[in-house]
């Protein structure tokens, strides 16, 4: 097995480090310019016209421009060839020019295009083109959410889930990308301070009318932040850059075990300079999921080897209100200020229903029935504010910051029977099962952030950016349980937990593109972090100072295709949640708990991308230490009760193969196809003897779109994940069907949409815990976990529809600049 980690160690840094970035190899490359100017039929200046520049042989989009509000556009490029330049604005016929030539290094002029006003656009505005579900890009993939016909009526958390290479494991709480855990989640580049249940909660509250889409990042430059081993997932919301006004009205109804409903309301507004963004929506959502199962384990403080059954159904609603606003002003052509504003309240109730059947070696048998009633009230605001500045024709100054406040409240009480082999009543002897349980869980976070991000074009061939971060958090989390003991209330000690903690961070980077010729381009960044944690009841700080580089080789092959070249350093920071001694009970016998001793991961990346305009294939080699393991089993010293807490492995290994297609087999029909295959290898070290295991991991993930006449369209989509492992536990392969099908209405009368979620009902996982060898109290057990479609298809049927126009792009030149950089 391969191992290339130890090759790479950063413990010592220095201002030299950062020096190198400055003496990288020098290539040479030229650029050719187009110029021009747009007007109306009465000759004035069109604004905020798109520009964009395709290869005459395949239609592929090169780069681009937006008019300026003397309706100017100018860009550059480095190659030669065949072109075609189109421009676009609502309100506006679209314009296509005939194709052209151009040499290497040459000058095109195309002075005054005039632009005819689409009466019927005027009137009504309806945006019919629909991007691709996925594009291929650079650092990894763009998905277009709003393209596939089941966004509608889904959270956030749910689209995710049918991603390409996305694994939402409930289970786990933990997000995995291509196999591999930790994923960092990014709210339009801005990380959430949570831990993963608090973003998987948030993500489950989050309306997907609000989201354009999600950038899938395998190969995150040294302008993010560190964290994350696996990758980046930045949720990128929609945003106001036309002028006029618009309202838009989304709503569905559904039922699955339970009724469902959404509604949300977004209104836009653009004038001149100003653009302002408002949305509100509401979601209600009742349903259930469990799981259950049964095995053999043998614990000394319930009298040795057992036999036990058990059942754990959770019935939950969940009414979730979500406001956002977004406001941007033009200060003068190249100056843009913003602030944005997000405020999130959520109640869940949950009644959870946990029936266990235990047979002891030599005793009666026994059930048990307990009845846990719990609340949870959440509320989380997010406000930021933004300056964006085009510093002159070479550099740009870009500064961000933000704020974050969430809140949890969190009580739950349960209540306990048991009973005989024949169904009677009793009152077992052990302590250890009690009359009942209630708990109180409060938790706050609180976080400032403020970074700057500088770049320079220093020359035709070299490009610099430099950029710094700090940050703040502060948690504090309340909790205690008591026990109900002959009709009184007993505070458990080992749950009462009273802690806080803070987080400190700030990083810089510098990062450098090279131009070493005309389709070749070397990509080097370095960046430093100090991450200070204290949790203040802990025998000791967390603290890492760390540099973590990032290198990408970036290559066209032939008009259609690229090759990529990288490595990265990334870390995967214990979240709060992974390390305070908070205790939650789900069986007298077992408790869920943080693990105050978890270290960080650290890992590095070989990555090797090929891609074609309609297919990609990619291999990588990752080494990772210390990877975090979550849910995995262990005990005290005395061994009297089983503590399910994160763990560190000593190391994994992976080789890992990607590869996507999507193409249209007809000019109606258009399929999109992902693989990930990985063997992998890894070492546990917290079971009784320590062991290695290795496996081959494969997942698959489809869409296929269908367009029919009369507006009709139809979609069927799905995933699959093949037989895996996490730690001592092996899960078996599973997945799920997805099925929409939508009609639009003329005359701006709307959209319809009709969706079915696990046509086949099979979002059913299957587990078996102690598979490799004997872990902790013998524990043999093999249960099964069904989300809500599992006991029953889900149903919704949506309506959209768009009121007021909009017309004339408003976004900046640089920023589209790079957004065009980023999707190709």
């Amino acid at each position: 097995m391969f191992s290339f980690g130890d090759k790479f160690i950063f413990m010592k840094y220095s201002a030299s480090h950062f020096s190198l970035l400055f003496s990288l190899f020098l290539g040479y490359s030229v650029q050719s310019q187009i110029t021009g100017t747009v007007v109306d039929q009465n000759e004035n200046p069109v604004p905020y016209v798109n520009v964009v520049l395709y290869q005459a042989s395949d239609n592929k989009l090169l780069t681009g421009a937006v008019t300026n509000e003397d309706g100017i556009f100018s860009f550059v490029f480095d190659i030669g060839g065949s072109f075609r330049l189109g421009l676009s604005s609502l309100g506006f016929e679209d314009y296509s020019s005939d194709v052209f030539e151009m040499e290497i290094n040459s000058q095109k002029d195309f002075g005054r295009i005039t632009l005819l006003e689409n009466a019927s656009q005027l009137d009504e505005v309806v945006l019919s083109a629909r991007k691709n579900l996925v594009q291929n890009t650079s650092f990894g993939k763009v998905i277009n959410v709003q393209s596939s016909i089941m966004t509608q009526g889904s959270n956030a958390l749910q689209v995710l889930e049918r991603l390409p290479g996305i694994f939402v494991d409930r289970n786990n709480n933990q997000f995995n990308l291509n196999g591999q855990t930790g994923v960092t989640i990014l709210f339009n580049g801005r990380r959430m301070p949570l831990s993963v249940e608090e973003v998987m909660e948030l993500l489950s509250s989050t309306s997907t009318e609000n989201i354009e889409k999600v950038e899938i990042i395998t190969s995150p430059s040294a302008k993010y932040d560190a964290d994350g081993g696996a990758g980046v997932l930045n949720i990128i919301f929609k945003k106001n850059e036309y002028e006029g006004e618009q309202l838009n009205l989304n709503a569905s109804v559904g039922v699955g075990i339970k009724p469902k409903a959404n509604t949300s309301l977004q209104y836009a507004l653009g004038k001149g300079s100003f653009a302002f963004n408002a949305s509100y929506s509401f979601m209600h959502n009742q349903g259930k999921n469990g799981f259950e199962g049964e095995g053999t384990q043998n614990m000394a403080f319930l009298g040795g080897q057992n036999f036990a059954e058990f059942a754990t159904y959770f019935n939950f609603t969940n009414n979730t209100h979500n406001l956002n606003t977004a406001l941007n002003y033009h200060l003068n052509t190249s100056t843009e200020i913003g602030a944005d504003f997000s405020f999130m309240h959520g109640n869940n109730n949950t009644v959870s229903n946990i029936n266990n059947r235990r047979q002891i070696e030599g005793e009666e048998p026994f059930s048990s029935k307990l009845t846990n009633i719990g609340n949870s009230d959440k509320n989380n605001f997010i406000t930021s504010v933004y300056m964006a500045s085009q510093l002159s024709e070479k550099s740009k100054l870009n500064v961000d910051a933000s704020l974050l406040s969430y809140g949890n409240d969190n009580p739950a009480l349960t209540i306990s029977r048991y009973f005989d082999a024949n169904g009677n009543p009793i009152n077992p002897d052990n302590e250890i099962f009690t009359e009942g349980n209630r708990g109180q869980s409060k938790s706050s976070i609180g976080l400032g952030a403020i970074k700057a991000d500088y770049a320079l074009d220093l020359n035709e061939n070299l490009q610099l950016e430099i950029g710094a971060k700090a940050s703040y958090a502060k948690n504090e989390n309340d909790s205690s349980i008591e026990t109900n003991v002959d009709g009184e209330w007993q505070v458990d000690p080992r749950s009462q937990s009273v802690i806080s903690s803070d987080e400190k961070l700030w990083a810089v980077y510098s990062q450098v593109a090279v131009s070493l010729n005309e389709k070749a381009t070397l990509y080097a960044g370095l960046r430093f972090e100090s991450w200070h944690r204290t949790i203040h009841n802990a025998t000791s700080d967390f603290k890492i100072n760390q540099l973590f580089p990032s290198l990408s080789y970036d290559r066209k092959i032939g008009e259609n295709s690229s090759l990529v070249l990288a490595y990265h350093r990334r870390i995967s920071r214990p979240a709060y949640n992974d390390l305070v001694t908070s205790l939650y009970y789900n069986d007298p016998t077992a408790i869920f708990t943080g693990n105050p001793l978890l270290n960080p991961s650290f890992s590095n990346m070989l990555r090797t991308d090929y891609t074609t305009r309609n297919f990609s294939v990619g291999f990588s080699l990752q080494d990772e230490k210390d990877p975090i393991l979550r849910n995995q089993f262990s005990s005290t010293a005395a061994n009297d009760i089983l503590i399910i807490s994160p763990q560190n492995a000593e190391y994994q290994k992976s080789v890992n193969l990607f590869a996507s297609t999507n193409f249209s087999w007809a000019n109606w029909a258009r399929f999109t196809l992902s693989s990930t295959t990985s063997y992998r290898k890894y070492k546990l070290v917290h079971v009784p003897s320590p062991l290695e295991n290795s496996y081959l991991f494969q997942s698959l993930n489809f869409s296929q779109t269908v367009d029919l006449p009369q507006e009709w369209n139809i979609e069927l989509s799905g995933w699959y994940n093949f037989p895996s492992f996490n730690g001592s536990h092996k899960t078996q392969g599973f997945g799920m069907a997805n099925f929409g099908l939508s009609k639009t209405f003329k005359n701006n009368g709307g959209t319809l949409k009709f969706m079915v979620t696990d046509i086949f009902q099979s979002f059913k996982i299957n587990t078996h815990n102690g598979s490799l060898q004997p872990i902790i109290f013998d524990i043999d057990t093999k249960s099964v976990y069904r989300d809500e479609s599992a006991f029953s298809r889900i149903f919704m049927l949506g309506y959209s529809r768009t009121f007021g126009q909009m017309s004339g792009r408003k976004t900046r030149e640089t920023k589209v600049k790079e957004e065009l950089e980023r999707v190709d």
